[in-house]
């Protein structure tokens, strides 16, 4: 056994530590760092009568490392090595090494925050990152700096970052082991052979196996995404492979039993189908072969919608050197990696922090008294946005004050040691005298499903039931998943009652009120379906879901979901339960706002009023209602902002002031009047609009309103002169016409006329104090456009000659002076003009 690589460096860590309190160890896999290193410091002076915590990351490891560490020791598991994992611990008052994993070394911490009866705390695997990794130690340090000087920290791992832990802890001793202890021979996918994608995994799988069981010696480790992936491949090979193999899945949700009837030596050759829990810190005896998809399913959680979703991606450099490492663990062996060589694999894996949801992190924080990241030394910050929409949730559950404090409701929440929307709900449940119910309903959101695969409902009460009644033998129930439920829900009440006080459990409960206690832990997951017979749905976070046509939830009005797969579109429901509106309004009015919209009929001329009943972002329900005693004013308002202000009687006066107005202020910088810009005036309809509503019931009365007049309003007396002045409605023409000046080009005001009218004008009319030329657009006795210019005279110079030619034959009877500027102007016809001459 001391011929382990890490036996090398024993000397050298222990040495270190006699003079410093926090060491970085990088050992490869095989080195046997998790073992070895941690019962080495049992006979260390500065142990004395304390303990040490060493954090593992999986809780299949974490029972494995205890179970190895206890073997070489040669005591039983509980003496002096132990381990506590969640609904498992097994201790005693002689232990002093405990392995523990997930969140109990948080709780730990904040039970106590000096940590006095601990020497060391080892945080093994660090390259995992996991969520509480990085709090754990985040917290520990703050310890160390802050309370207990003397407290020890060792992180170490097979695929260390040295140069970030450094520029995090300072200058701390690092101690290298050696590599693996056997070669691995890496054997990639034949260029001839093209990516597997998840159709032909399987077909790629089954042959490798195959292939390796005939050529390879040694039990074959297979590393998959998933557990419907081990299901579905070991069902395959146990059609195809005799007796004398054994097919084993391992993964979290199997019993222990399970689990180590994989992990322990047999008489029989062993094919061992797993998930990542088999990447680190686990040696299986037997182990000489390792296939490996490359493939892992990675949550991430979108803070735009408050879900989680399963993103089945190709795993890092660093997984990879670790999952090829399980083949050379006790003797050389091959990895079988079923990927082409050529492929570029990303360093490492995202850190959990930055990709999971924070409200469990935020809340433990707040409760050591920490309310922004830069008060504690962390590796990763996650983004300032993800920070504060998870603010923002815990302001809602009631858990965090204006000040990012935990409250008293908070604290309670975080004791029962689940994520803050399931403490909430059984938070809430107890006073309703549903305590035990939302134990469950917690505990089944947080295991695997209870139900094998195949079972073609999606909804929770089903499975609520099983567990209520404990009727957990059925063939489709899986009962080990279901037991856990089962454990896990008797300790959340336990905690409950330990906190609010004894509670019975009814009996006689009500179907439906459970679905009432699953949207206190999501409202932001209430679902209403979108069309009879359809299966699509719209949630009360603005997303839109899907649900199986098959489900037995196909069709159901409202839903409330508590668990599905997340996408940007039609996110897939995986649980949910009924709800019925009236349970809706009578639990939740607190989130229920009613809003009126008003509607114009415009074939009966009437205002049509709807009142809408929202939950968040979702309506609920849309009825007509009487327009009688409503307050139109208000109505009118949100319509005209709809409908824009088109909807307002503008005329031809009314909309020439607009025009001009908006002219002034764009080429007269010499003064500035109200904007009468449409998107301006529609942003403050409320102030300018509002007095002229006051007895406007019906269209007919708003079709009244002297728009004109209104906008006048608007406008000083002195700016109305000034306006009068600068751009004139109208000009008076040489035949003595007053011609309407059109404003609608902002740029390009025009004067259209007909040219017999201006016979005598050699210059072109100008407005804004002569100084700007008006467009003339010339007119034939018809009306119709013969000329387009900006200067007149050059008109009658140029090319009056030529169009006067053209229209001689075709407006006989209209007047064509040879000479434009000695000519009388007229509107009338030649045979006129010859009665006055």
């Amino acid at each position: 056994m001391n011929t382990l690589p890490i036996y090398d460096v024993l000397d050298d860590i222990k040495s270190n530590f006699l003079n410093s309190n926090t060491l970085i160890l990088e050992a490869p896999p095989g080195a046997g760092k998790s073992t070895v290193v941690p019962i080495s410091f049992l006979t260390e002076p500065w142990l004395e009568d304390k303990m040490i915590i060493m954090l593992e990351p999986r809780r299949v490891a974490a029972r494995a490392v205890a179970s190895r560490m206890a073997s070489l020791i040669g005591e039983d598991l509980g003496q002096r090595v132990g381990y506590s994992i969640k609904n498992d611990t097994v201790k005693s008052s002689k232990t002093k090494i405990l392995v523990v994993t997930e969140a109990i070394l948080v709780r730990m911490l904040q039970n106590d925050q000096s940590l006095e009866n601990v020497a060391m705390v080892i945080f093994d695997e660090f390259h995992e990152r996991s969520i509480h990794t990085d709090l754990s130690l985040a917290l520990s340090l703050q310890v160390q700096e802050l309370l207990r000087d003397d407290l020890k920290l060792l992180i170490m791992s097979a695929t260390l970052n040295s140069a970030e832990l450094l520029n995090l802890l300072g200058d701390v001793p690092v101690v290298t082991s050696d590599g693996k202890l056997y070669d691995v021979e890496n054997i990639y996918l034949k260029p001839n052979i093209k990516q597997p994608d998840f159709k032909t995994i399987n077909s790629v799988l089954m042959d490798t196996i195959l292939n390796s069981l005939q050529n390879d010696s040694g039990d074959i480790l297979v590393f998959l995404s998933g557990t419907k992936e081990i299901i579905t491949l070991q069902n395959l090979l146990n059609e195809k492979i005799k007796d004398e193999v054994d097919i084993l899945p391992l993964y979290s949700n199997l019993s222990k039993k399970e689990q180590d009837k994989a992990l322990n030596s047999s008489k029989k050759r062993k094919v061992i189908l797993s998930t990542n829990i088999a990447q680190t810190s686990l040696t299986i005896d037997g182990v000489k072969v390792v296939i490996d998809t490359g493939l892992e399913k990675l949550s991430r959680y979108h803070h735009s919608n408050g879900m989680d979703h399963l993103d089945l991606q190709f795993i890092s450099a660093d997984s990879a050197v670790q999952r090829a490492g399980r083949a050379g663990r006790t003797s050389s062996g091959k990895c079988y990696k079923l990927w082409h060589e050529s492929k570029i694999l990303n360093p490492s894996t995202k850190p959990e922090i930055l990709r999971a949801d924070l409200s469990s992190l935020i809340l433990e924080l707040a409760l050591w008294g920490v309310s922004e990241f830069d008060e504690i030394k962390c590796l990763d910050i996650p983004e300032a946005k993800s920070i504060k929409e998870t603010k923002l949730l815990l302001h809602e559950l009631m858990m965090l004050d204006e000040k990012d404090q935990i409250t008293s409701f908070g604290e309670d929440a975080i004791s029962l040691g689940t994520h803050p929307r399931l403490a909430f709900m059984i938070l809430k449940s107890f006073d309703m005298g549903y305590a035990y119910e939302a134990c469950i309903l917690a505990s089944l959101l947080e295991q695997k499903d209870i139900f094998k695969n195949g079972y073609s409902s999606s909804n929770i009460i089903d499975r609520f039931i099983h567990i209520f009644e404990d009727d957990i033998n059925s063939n489709f129930i899986n009962r080990y998943i279901a037991n856990e439920v089962i454990k896990s829900a008797k300790q959340y009440f336990k905690k409950v009652q330990k906190l609010k006080g004894s509670q019975k459990i009814n009996r006689n409960y009500e179907k439906h009120i459970l679905s009432t206690l699953l949207l206190f832990a999501y409202p932001d997951r209430l679902a209403k379906l979108r069309a009879k017979n359809e299966n699509r749905y719209k949630l009360s976070n603005g997303k839109g879901a899907i649900i199986d046509q098959a489900d037995s939830l196909f069709n159901e009005g409202f839903l409330v979901v508590s668990n599905l797969n997340a996408k940007d579109q039609n996110s897939y429901i995986n649980l949910a339960s009924p709800i019925t509106l009236a349970d809706i309004k009578e639990n939740f009015s607190y989130l229920l706002k009613t809003k009126e919209s008003v509607k114009y009929n415009k074939t009966n001329k009437k205002f049509e009023v709807k009142e809408h009943l929202h939950f968040l972002e979702l309506e609920l329900e849309t009825k007509p209602v009487s327009a009688e005693n409503k307050n139109f004013k208000e109505l009118i308002l949100g319509l005209i902002k709809e409908e824009g202000l088109e909807f307002l009687p503008f005329d031809k006066k009314s909309n020439s002031l607009k025009d001009r107005v908006n002219f002034v202020n764009k080429h007269y910088k010499k003064l500035t009047l109200k904007s009468f810009d449409e998107k301006e005036l529609l942003s403050d309809i409320d102030n300018w609009l509002d007095p002229y509503l006051q007895n406007i019931k019906s269209i007919k009365a708003l079709e009244s309103l002297d728009m004109y007049n209104i906008l006048l309003g608007l406008l000083s007396w002195e700016e109305q002169q000034l306006l009068e002045k600068l751009t004139p409605v109208v000009i008076k023409v040489p035949s003595g016409s007053n011609i309407k000046i059109d404003y609608s080009d902002i740029d390009n005001p025009i004067l259209a006329v007909r040219i017999q009218e201006v016979f005598g004008l050699s210059e072109t009319p100008k407005i804004l104090e002569n100084t700007f030329a008006l467009q003339l657009h010339l007119l034939s006795p018809a009306s119709r456009p013969i000329q387009i210019t900006y200067d007149l005279k050059s008109f009658w110079d140029n090319s009056y000659t030529e169009v006067a030619k053209e229209l001689k034959g075709k407006y006989k009877k209209h007047y064509w002076p040879d000479n434009p500027y000695e000519a009388v102007a007229t509107n009338k016809t030649k045979k006129y003009m010859k009665s006055i001459f």
